[in-house]
């Protein structure tokens, strides 16, 4: 499977061709219903995290998805050029606590950790944000 990249604008509307153009290439590269659903919830979590936090919202910005097949792994590239985005920022959920002590939003990240195999995040100032995600292509 070739290496595709497409580019979409930082809004919401974005949201459902994304998932689109990564279920196809995820049924193309062989994941199962399983595992294209969860790569599909994974990258809209990339990217609303992009629209929300690294262009604060405004659709001017763009965001580019890449997927691309690399041995056993499915890929995800994720990349914008709002904000920098460190991951370690981010504080680990308290999931035990109790619904109502539970503190709003905050998840995305946990959720994205948990759908994937294995997650990467790096910044450069001039290539921007990339969130690289790996699924796994048959069940080990």
């Amino acid at each position: 499977m070739d290496r595709q990249e497409v580019c979409y604008a930082s809004d919401r509307a974005s949201l459902e061709p994304i998932s689109e153009f990564v279920a196809e290439r995820a049924r193309l590269a062989g994941l199962d219903e399983d595992r294209v659903y969860e790569i599909q919830m994974a990258t809209d979590e990339a990217c609303t995290n992009s629209i929300e936090h690294a262009y604060d919202g405004r659709s001017a910005g763009e965001i580019i998805v890449c997927c691309f097949v690399d041995g056993q792994d499915f890929v995800v590239r994720v990349t914008d050029f709002g904000h920098k985005f460190d991951p370690d920022l981010v504080p680990m959920p308290d999931i035990s606590a109790p619904l109502e002590e539970r503190d709003i939003g905050g998840l995305g990240l946990f959720f994205m950790r948990r759908l994937v195999d294995r997650i990467e995040f790096t910044f450069d100032p001039v290539s921007g944000n990339h969130v690289e995600m790996r699924k796994r292509r048959v069940s080990a």
